[in-house]
């Protein structure tokens, strides 16, 4: 994914993005277990983002709100498999589409992705 600096985001999209982080957010707090990545562990996963992005096992996309909402899903093998989730919106301007985030989390659970992973499969294979 192209990389812009010096973008621009009009206030009432900043507004919009405040709105959904804390909605986003609520939904995760209500949805996640206590066997899972705590909030003070997210951090430590923020350098897989750029791959989580750029090389995504899963891209899902949901029209249904004012912005076009876009979710990156990947799994990282290991040890303890863990999903990364980078959920943010599709913003266009006289340029390009640019993304951005507004969430960004890790679990270990697959009915956590499934909760945020709601729409159009845009890339990656179908979930039955």
């Amino acid at each position: 994914m192209e990389k812009r600096e010096n973008f621009e985001v009009p206030e009432e999209v900043a507004e919009w993005i405040g709105l959904k982080k804390s909605e986003f957010l609520s939904l995760l707090i209500g949805q996640i277990r206590p066997d899972d990545f705590s909030f003070e562990k997210y951090h430590l996963f923020d350098h897989l983002i750029p791959e989580t992005i750029d090389r995504p096992d899963k891209i899902i996309e949901n029209s249904k709100e004012d912005y076009p909402i876009r979710v990156y899903i990947k799994t990282y093998p290991g040890r303890e498999n863990f999903h990364q989730v980078v959920l943010g919106m599709m913003l266009e301007d006289e340029k390009s589409k640019v993304f951005i985030p507004i969430l960004v989390f890790v679990t270990k659970f697959d009915e956590l992705i499934k909760e945020f992973g709601q729409g159009q499969v845009i890339s990656g294979p179908l979930l039955n």
